[in-house]
């Protein structure tokens, strides 16, 4: 069986933690809520391997609740994140190094968009990985945008990332028979 590696970002990490809890109602949150539900049976099936940035993991475990730390934790292990980390601040080890081209790419992308740096590591961390086909984000400003996706789009690197939301993923899957 054919499993598809994913990258969240700390977004997608949250709404999976809290999908059963109830929020102010918005209707992007519910989309994504409604989409990460569907993705979640595919990552139960084995179908989709859901990696994340290890700092995560980190900031639950310096959660000041111990009865969230509690209930993140359990959450956090039961979807098996898969820790993956590029070298740029926050460091959490193992840690793999920055190239230069990729040090080239990241400043030509905080150039084109605004407000880019604070997601530069997310996207570093996703499409420096050759087993990530996919980088899921709700970050629609800055992640999922039309400018991002038309830079990847222009050097060829949608062949080795793609940017979805979870909408989008799910549909992707869909596509693709599974």
């Amino acid at each position: 069986m054919r499993v598809i590696n994913v990258f969240v970002d700390t977004s997608i990490v949250n709404r999976i933690l809290e999908i059963d809890k109830s929020t102010v109602r918005h209707t992007i949150y519910e989309e994504d809520r409604l989409y990460i539900s569907k993705i979640i049976g595919y990552v139960k099936k084995g179908i989709v391997r859901l990696i994340v940035n290890p700092s995560v993991k980190h900031e639950i475990e310096n959660a000041t609740d111990p009865k969230r730390k509690r209930e993140l934790l359990a959450l956090f292990d039961q979807f098996h994140f898969t820790p993956y980390n590029k070298w740029i601040f926050p460091i959490v080890f193992p840690v793999h190094f920055v190239t230069k081209e990729e040090k080239v790419v990241l400043g030509e992308l905080r150039k084109k968009i605004k407000g880019f740096r604070k997601d530069a590591k997310i996207f570093l961390d996703a499409a420096a990985n050759s087993q990530v086909e996919i980088l899921l984000t709700t970050d629609r400003q800055h992640l999922a945008c039309i400018e991002l996706r038309d830079y990847i789009a222009d050097k060829k690197l949608d062949t080795e990332i793609k940017i979805f939301t979870p909408k989008e993923l799910y549909e992707y899957l869909k596509r693709l028979g599974l």
